[in-house]
């Protein structure tokens, strides 16, 4: 069905009061990456990743330190859902709790190894009505316009029977 017409910003303000799991932004970290790979460090993949700890910590720069890899080494303002994704709960648990700073690690994914360093991490935040007017506007109508198109159906399927009809059964083979 078309857009519902528009509302008042009252009850915009009240949606947005009455729904602040929809509009509030969700924790976020902003960290680097490094990776080590089985494949290629073979048994020596402790020793290097140890190796690896040890050189970041010391000022070695991150690209001469670790394996390549399709992932990227920087990620900036990633929840934690897409953290886990990528590289498992223990390292997206990591990311979530540590103190900004100092490469840490080793964390395992089903990739290989990482290590990390946390730049920053926002905690989850509503923000206020005003910064986001036209997205709960947006929401409003978009849950309107669901709830109009449930109706509707609802009503369109109350004029209907279904009657699904088998076919008969098939007649025993001959022996």
């Amino acid at each position: 069905l078309a857009d519902p017409a528009p509302t008042s910003a009252d009850e915009l303000r009240r949606f947005y009061a009455d729904s602040p799991e929809l509009f509030t932004i969700p924790p976020l970290a902003s960290f680097d990456q490094l990776f080590f790979s089985p494949s290629e460090r073979g048994a020596g993949l402790d020793a290097a990743v140890a190796a690896g700890l040890v050189a970041l910590r010391g000022g070695t720069p991150p690209a001469e330190v670790g394996d390549r890899t399709p992932l990227r080494e920087t990620y900036d303002a990633a929840p934690r859902e897409q953290v886990a994704v990528l590289f498992g709960d223990a390292l997206a648990d990591a990311v979530f709790s540590l103190s900004p700073g100092d490469w840490v690690g080793p964390y395992r994914s089903d990739f290989g190894v990482h290590l990390v360093r946390l730049r920053d991490r926002t905690e989850a935040r509503l923000p206020p009505y005003e910064e986001l007017e036209p997205q709960v506007a947006t929401e409003f109508a978009a849950q309107r316009r669901a709830a109009r198109n449930e109706a509707a159906y609802r009503e369109m399927r109350a004029q209907y029977d279904v009657v699904i009809e088998e076919p008969p059964p098939a007649a025993a083979p001959a022996e």
